[in-house]
């Protein structure tokens, strides 16, 4: 009988130490969010102090081809109808490969919409891997963000805050991960600051 209680009291102690630490790890959390909605919101003063890209310095900044492909069309952004500065590029290759590029600048007054969303992303570092999908977080310094890549579909999405403004969204029909990250350096992003 002393043995179970034991056994018993020892349960309890290290059940009671277990919920003690998650405790711990969610103010450790709350007190993270809050540096950083108190970073964005620094941030986002910033950024309405800044005039947005224009909608034809975007236009023509989109390369001609990009990775082989040809561009087939430029729209405005997905984010205009909410007075973000934005477009969309559509990319298409003779082998039936499309690459879909939205960039919307976070910059202006109505931008710090667009920044906000990415909050998540900076407390986030779980990555998910199954046998149809890979999903990876973006928390550097330059993007924060979203890669999944749908394995038996063969696309690749890609969703980040490029350097806490631009707003960058890829969408890939079969083209490979590697390929999509180097179509992006060959965008040269840091040229629209």
């Amino acid at each position: 009988m002393k043995t179970a209680l034991k056994i018993l009291g020892l349960v309890a102690l290290i059940v009671s130490c277990n919920s003690q630490n998650k405790k711990d790890d969610s103010v450790d959390q709350t007190v993270k969010m809050g540096k950083t909605v108190q970073d964005l919101a620094k941030q986002s003063q910033d950024l309405k102090k800044i005039a947005p890209v224009s909608e034809e310095t975007l236009n023509s900044w989109f390369p001609e081809t990009l990775q082989g492909m040809e561009l087939q069309k430029i729209v405005k952004g997905t984010l205009t109808g909410y007075g973000i500065s934005g477009a969309t590029a559509t990319y298409e290759g003779s082998d039936k490969s499309r690459l879909v590029v939205n960039v919307n600048d976070g910059a202006g007054e109505k931008g710090t919409m667009l920044t906000s969303q990415y909050i998540a992303f900076k407390n986030l570092n779980t990555d998910v891997e199954t046998e149809t999908k890979s999903e990876k977080i973006l928390n550097k310094n330059t993007m924060l963000g979203v890669e999944t890549v749908y394995k038996t579909e063969q696309k690749v999405l890609i969703n980040f805050l490029y350097k806490d403004r631009f707003a960058v969204n890829m969408q890939a029909d079969n083209i490979d991960k590697q390929a999509v990250w180097d179509a992006f350096k060959e965008l040269k992003i840091d040229r629209l600051f």
